[in-house]
């Protein structure tokens, strides 16, 4: 038995941010100012049960601040798929797995084009987030190190949802249509940057 209680939910969770995102971007996508608003919401719509509760689990700002950062692009700006990929590549070295050639001549593997940094590095930011207040005996740096493990799973997820994904249909599209319409979560919407 693993010690990780959620490993099924690296997968579920960047299906169902990604299907929250592809709703948003599809079907309202005049109504964002930018793509740091579109992940935001998509954020908040898919940790909801750990934002809204009285008191929250995770602060909203939290959430938005991850989808700014990760559409930010500055000379300091480092995808996570490549510090992970970079860190494999350093720790095989270590373990005499690899040549220092191997090491040096480190070429970083963007991905499948279905799943941009900016997509992964929030969906990855948000998985911590979420196993963070899931789990409190662990230490976020062993989350972290369970996520990174399962980048690859994370990024599969997250293409194949990209391509299979049918946009305005089901239990999501419902919710996703709630978020942008009730007009009680205007104020929310306002500060989140979406037009009305």
């Amino acid at each position: 038995m693993s010690i990780w209680p959620f490993k099924t939910n690296f997968s579920l969770i960047a299906e169902n941010t990604t299907k929250y995102y592809m709703e948003l971007k599809s079907r309202y996508k005049e109504r964002f100012t930018d793509d740091a608003s579109s992940l935001a919401a998509a954020g908040i719509l898919d940790a909801q049960n750990y934002i809204f509760p009285s008191p929250p689990q995770i602060d909203i700002i939290d959430v938005i601040e991850l989808a700014r950062k990760c559409t930010v692009k500055d000379e300091e700006y480092i995808p996570m798929r490549k510090l992970i990929q970079y860190s494999d590549n350093t720790q095989s070295y270590r373990d005499r797995k690899s040549s220092i050639a191997d090491l040096l001549s480190f070429e970083y593997s963007e991905g499948p084009p279905e799943c941009t940094d900016e997509v992964f590095d929030f969906v990855f930011g948000l998985e911590l987030l979420l196993f963070q207040a899931d789990n409190k005996k662990f230490s976020p740096h062993a989350i972290e190190e369970a996520c990174r493990s399962k980048y690859e799973t994370i990024e599969k997820a997250i293409t194949q949802t990209m391509k299979k994904y049918k946009i305005g249909r089901g239990t999501l599209a419902r919710a996703t249509t709630a978020f942008m319409e009730n007009p009680a979560l205007e104020p929310l919407r306002n500060s989140l940057g979406i037009l009305p």
